[in-house]
């Protein structure tokens, strides 16, 4: 288990303490605005969740929602957010040292870890906060019909499909940049792989 540190209300954009890169790192191409640029990748998860509403409640005929719950859901998606960090810290190594904070300022939570992390595990870390959203929609899908449950579990789903679209980003850019077998090594400036 990789050691925690709570950072409290903090930026992220701080420094943050590095391990050493090799001289072999090579810097990994990303968009300066990482949120603007990963709109995008909010799309199909997007599109999962209203398939999966949608086949409950037209395919399936089981129609059963009060929105007078669905704030419940959205606050309680919000309150995940940290959960969501410690989804990503869970995967790194024994010994690692990872920060996790919220910056009240940008309304999010972040973790950082500034050590090396295989690419295979990268990217399972990267993924595992899809659970947040996968869990809940697959609640409101498998149970019958419940205005409450349905209120609740519908907007968190939906968050937490949407909420790690910078992440969703970052796997498509080390699929494409990063040679299997490599690791991925995160700086303050940035992010690099090497072998």
């Amino acid at each position: 288990m990789p050691k925690i540190i709570w950072c409290g209300n903090k930026s992220w954009e701080s420094d943050f303490p590095e391990s050493a890169l090799p001289d072999n790192a090579v810097k990994i191409n990303r968009p300066d605005d990482i949120f603007k640029s990963s709109v995008p990748y909010g799309i199909l998860p997007f599109i999962i969740s209203f398939a999966i509403i949608a086949t409950k409640w037209f395919v399936l005929n089981e129609r059963a929602v009060n929105p007078i719950y669905m704030p419940i859901g959205i606050i309680i998606g919000l309150l995940l957010m940290p959960v969501h960090e410690i989804l990503h810290a869970i995967c790194y190594g024994n010994g690692q040292r990872l920060y996790i904070g919220i910056c009240l300022k940008k309304f999010a939570a972040f973790a950082v870890c500034h050590e090396p992390i295989k690419r295979k595990r990268f990217i399972v870390m990267s993924l595992m906060p899809i659970l947040l959203g996968i869990i809940p929609l697959t609640v409101f899908f498998i149970l019958p019909p419940n205005a409450l449950l349905s209120g609740i579990c519908i907007p968190a789903g939906i968050i937490g499909m949407l909420s790690p679209m910078p992440d969703y980003m970052d796997v498509s850019i080390i699929l494409k940049q990063v040679p299997k077998g490599a690791f991925v090594h995160t700086q303050n400036d940035g992010f690099y792989w090497h072998r």
